[in-house]
């Protein structure tokens, strides 16, 4: 990531398909508010990624 980028603690996030594209309502633990748009293809990135970094922690805990 780039130095010049904001790092938030998420306290909640919400989804919702919105005509031909997924919004994500995003709410920081400092009450920062955003949304971000993504099309299906780069959410099914995200959750391959999600997945991966999910299960290599599970394999460290056994």
């Amino acid at each position: 990531m780039a130095k010049d980028v904001t790092t938030y603690t998420l306290k909640q996030a919400l989804a919702a398909k919105v005509e031909d594209h997924i919004e994500i309502a995003v709410e920081t633990e400092d009450g920062t508010k955003f949304k971000i748009r993504a099309t299906a293809e780069q959410l099914d990135a995200l959750t391959g990624d999600l997945e991966t970094i999910l299960d290599a922690d599970d394999a460290d805990a056994e």
